[in-house]
């Protein structure tokens, strides 16, 4: 079974690729994992007229910028945001390019909510604010009564990058159960353990992550996950956790179920 990844910036990405065959391979799988960059092949001159304004709905990309420094992926890379508008018919130029070189699934290495009709893919297309929606969906209604009835609403956590901390919020204040979350909303700009720390000053019952890939790469530090599990003291779901899991779950790849019962019966 082949996965097409795509990004939203440029590559190389070489993190994603490795990660999500990584898990797979812990899982017994064998996959092979293939690439697509939307924005490769433009220079910033090309890239920068199409930056987002502050009332957009705009999209987190990192792309070469001569003589960038700080990026967490390192000099060269800055994080800019896109509008994303502008930015749509690049993925669905990236699906169309992974399909052709025979992927079997798709898959948005991003947090971003799409409208339901952006995209034609002729093979399962992974979003992963889709899958986050439904599991926080789900731990609403099961909250219970006082739930509910919004006596006692979801301490919900949210973190994203600063650039659309605005659709971000409105995006989750605009869900049907909205009355039944108390959002407490933290921002950051590649280093996310501020943010992680104010939150942690605060009980919540859930914390998202509403941005991709935090914890791959070197600079993000040893086992970041873990590290933001044990400062907010309770669930924390990120996109890329989310997405890849399920993308295994959906492929035929032999994945051998009986092995796990004789790991776990140890």
């Amino acid at each position: 079974m082949r996965l097409g990844v795509v990004t939203t910036g440029q590559g190389p990405r070489h993190e994603y690729a490795a990660y999500h065959r990584g898990l797979a391979a812990a899982l017994g799988m064998r996959i092979d994992v293939i690439d697509d960059h939307i924005l490769d092949g433009l220079s910033w001159d090309e890239i920068k007229p199409h930056l987002g304004g502050d009332a957009e709905d705009r999209l987190g990309a990192h792309v070469h910028v001569p003589g960038a420094t700080g990026n967490r992926l390192g000099d060269g890379w800055d994080h800019v945001y896109v509008s994303l508008p502008w930015a749509l018919p690049y993925f669905q130029a990236a699906i169309d390019r992974l399909v052709t070189r025979g992927a079997d699934m798709v898959l948005f290495c991003c947090a971003t909510r799409f409208p339901d009709d952006a995209f034609i893919c002729p093979v399962p297309l992974i979003k992963p604010a889709t899958l986050m929606l439904a599991a926080v969906t789900e731990r609403v209604n099961t909250a219970g009564p006082a739930t509910r009835s919004g006596a006692q609403p979801v301490r919900f956590g949210l973190m994203s990058s600063a650039g659309h901390g605005r659709q971000d919020v409105q995006l989750w204040r605009e869900q049907p159960f909205a009355a039944q979350l108390a959002i407490d909303y933290e921002p950051f700009e590649g280093d996310i353990l501020p943010a992680a720390e104010k939150l942690a000053s605060r009980s919540h019952d859930i914390v998202v992550v509403w941005s991709y890939g935090l914890g791959m790469v070197a600079s993000d530090g040893l086992a970041l996950s873990a590290r933001l599990e044990q400062m907010v003291k309770c669930p924390v779901l990120m996109p890329h956790r989310v997405a890849a899991l399920h993308a295994l779950a959906l492929m035929a790849a032999g994945f051998d179920d009986r092995a796990f019962l004789a790991a776990g019966s140890r």
